[in-house]
This record gives C-alpha cells, structure tokens and sequence, in this order.
C-alpha cells in the first residue's frame, strides 16, 4: 500500500517536471525559430553538424520539429522516425515507430509556426524506478537491523519478567512463599507486591478451609462412632426380635457409609490442599503395600488378591497420593466381588508406560454409566441398590489427573470390571 503510493506520487511529480521541460523546450524553439526565419525569411532551417563530444545516451529518446505555414521547416535526426505522423496540439501520448512518447505541440498563430517536441515515457519509467530504489533500498537494508535491535532490547528489558513467569509457573499448587521482587524492575514492584498479598490471603483461606475439614471431620466422627456402637448394642439385644432385624442391618451400613464419606471427604481435601509433591518412586512398591493393608477386608470378603508384578516400575508420582487411588480402586474390587473369587492386581510396562490393572468378577459397570462414575457423590446402583459414598472414583480421577496418567474402565469377560491406570515411564 505505501510502495503503492509511492510510486504514484512519484509518477506524478515527475510527469508535471518532465512535461513543464517540454512545454519550455517548445517556447526557446518558438523564440529561435521566429528570429532565423525573421532574419532570413527563409522557411527552411539548416541545422549544422551534430557533435559527438557533447552528446548525451538519452539524446536519442528526444526529438522535435518545425512547421512553417505548415511546410516542414526542420527536424532532429531522431523524428525522422515519424515520418508523417503528426501529434495533437497540446500534450499527449502517442505510439510511433515501436515506442511509447510523450508529446507537446505548441502553435503560434501569429506566425503560423508549429513546435512539436516529444520524449520516450521510457526515459520517466526508469527515473521513478532509480527514485524508488534510492528510497526502498536503504529501507529494506536498515529496517530488519532496526527490527532486530528493537527486539534485542525488548528482550534484554523484558527478561526479568520472563524469569519470573517461569518461576510462578514452576511452583507447586501449596507453595505460598512470596515472590522475591530483588531481581525484577522498579516498574512492575508494584505488581509483585499485590500477588504476594494475593497469595498471603490464597494461603489463609486454604489454612481456614484445612481446618474446617479437619475440624468437621472430627466432630462427625465421634457421633457416627456412637450411632454405630449403638446399632450394634440394638442389633444384639432384638436378635429374638426377628422384624426388626433388617431395619437395624441398614442403619448399621448407613452409618458405616456415612463414615466411610466421611474419611473420603477428608482425604480428599486433605489431598488437594496438602502437598503434591513429585519424585521418582516405583509403583510396585504403593501397590505392594497397599494389598497389605486390604488384607483383612480381604479375608473378611473371601475374596482372595493376585498380584502379578514387574521388580521395578519406576514414575515420578506422590506417594500419598498414589496410595489413597490404588486403595479407592481395589477396594471397590473387593466390595463388589461375590465371595470366593478373585481380584487380579497387575503392574507392568508397556510401551515406554508403566500400567497397573485392576481386575475383578464382579457385576461391573453400565456403559451408560462410565462417563460418570467420576462425578462426585454418583453412585452405580448395584443389584437395585445405591452402594458407596460417590467418592471413591472422585478421589481415583483428581490423582489421575495430578499425574497427568490415564484411566480406562473396560468390561471383563465373562463378567466384571477391569480398570487400567497408565502413567509415564520414569527410565534410569
């Protein structure tokens, strides 16, 4: 657009300078040629030798002649060309022998002469093409050394404040720590000083809401101990009361329910407010000790656990929290296998992937049901009842998520589930 304008502004300017050079040029011929012919009274003009020491290479691009009551009075050697082409008074543009020229005839009628002078257009295409290569050349050579030292110092200039949006991204989510504002400039203090009062009141509101979860969890715990430890009381004393039996049963499981949310309530704030923490450690080993700790259940179910494992199966993970999925996940394998079968526990490689299935033989999950069983508080009716406290498969997603792994609930043949945790392989 600007080279554009450019060139048509240049065009013009040079179209009016070389025209006012042309309508000049006819008036001196007008002058000299009415002073010869008055002097002599002659109609034809000798013009004398051409001398090649003063000649110009555009010479031959300009022309002109001369009528004398309209009998040719003299001409230049280069409008011989013409021949007995004759242009319009005034200027104009004409196409003659093989070029494009620009002409202007002028005539006086008190003396009945006639000047007609003419150039090629090629002579203005090639000043305008010098005239924007003088201005363009310099542009194209200056302006990216220009272009890079502006960059250069934007960048020295914006380099402390790329370092510290490294830094705030590389934190933790727990990290309340305020920002060092020594290495950054004086213009942007302000800024740091505001996110570290920002994180001041991030990091109270988590203390406050810790708190409250550690303190809830407390007060429910003890009245849901009492309910059950008097359920039970109430169980054994109407054992001849056979009516009452089935009420009491479920109170009992409501109230073991109800705990059991409540501990996962727990362990999940306790999870997302609490330290996350990465660092190499092998899988085999949380999966190892977490069938430990299920055991007893276990036994309790007459379900029996088979783990078949690699020696080593190294991510980079939390414990804590590796340890609260893996026990989420085989749990609800053993609460929802029928007594005497198995739950299949596998951890292996795969494919630069470290992958641990869950296998069991239990009713499984509805496809209809799989996009979300990892909403909170949903709940997969099993055998025309709600089992669980809806949490459990939360928990298992968030840590999935925080360890950026993947998680596939897969129909086990001839029944069951089979879930798949597949997290990044952390090499040597």
């Amino acid at each position: 657009m600007i080279s554009s304008l450019a060139l048509l502004s240049a065009y013009e300017e040079i179209e009016e300078v070389y025209d006012a050079q042309l309508a000049h040029s006819a008036k001196i011929l007008l002058q000299l040629t009415e002073k010869e012919i008055g002097e002599s009274e002659n109609i034809e003009i000798s013009l004398g030798t051409e001398r090649p020491d003063i000649s110009h290479h555009y010479e031959n691009k300009l022309t002109f002649r001369i009528w004398k009551d309209d009998i040719l009075s003299t001409q230049s050697v280069q409008a011989e060309q013409f021949g007995s082409f004759s242009a319009t008074p005034g200027f104009s543009n004409e196409y003659v022998a093989g070029d494009m020229w620009r002409f202007f005839v002028l005539i006086d009628p008190p003396s009945n002469i006639t000047i007609e002078v003419a150039e090629q257009l090629e002579i203005r295409q090639e000043l305008i093409l010098k005239i924007l290569a003088s201005f363009w050349l310099p542009l194209f050579l200056f302006v990216p050394l220009l272009i890079f030292i502006i960059w250069w110092i934007i960048g020295i200039a914006l380099k402390p404040v790329y370092s510290l949006s490294n830094e705030i991204n590389q934190r933790e989510s727990n990290d309340f720590s305020p920002i060092n504002e020594d290495q950054t400039p004086k213009e942007i203090h302000s800024l740091i000083q505001s996110m570290n009062s920002m994180l001041q009141r991030i990091q109270a509101s988590f203390v406050r809401e810790q708190q409250f979860t550690d303190n809830a969890a407390h007060e429910l715990r003890t009245p849901l101990a009492a309910m059950k430890a008097q359920a039970q009381v109430l169980i054994r004393k109407s054992s001849h009361l056979p009516e009452f039996h089935e009420g009491l049963n479920d109170l009992h499981l409501s109230i073991d329910r109800a705990t059991q949310m409540i501990e996962q309530l727990l362990e999940l704030a306790r999870l997302q407010s609490g330290v996350t923490d990465m660092h190499r450690i092998d899988l085999n080993t949380i999966v190892e000790e977490t069938i430990t700790d299920l055991s007893p259940l276990a036994r309790r179910s007459n379900v029996s656990i088979n783990l078949t494992n690699h020696k080593h199966c190294w991510i980079n993970g939390n414990p804590h929290a590796l340890t609260i999925m893996v026990k989420n996940v085989i749990d609800n394998a053993i609460k929802f296998s029928p007594q005497g079968s198995e739950v299949k526990v596998e951890v292996y490689e795969k494919d630069d992937q470290v992958v641990l299935a869950i296998t069991d033989q239990g009713p499984g999950i509805p496809d209809a049901e799989k996009g979300k069983i990892f909403e909170r508080f949903y709940r997969v009716r099993k055998s025309n009842h709600f089992t669980g406290s809806g949490l459990g498969l939360s928990i298992v997603k968030w840590v999935i998520d925080l360890h950026q792994a993947d998680i596939l609930m897969l129909n086990n043949t001839p029944g069951g589930l089979r879930v798949e945790l597949t997290f990044a392989q952390l090499f040597k």
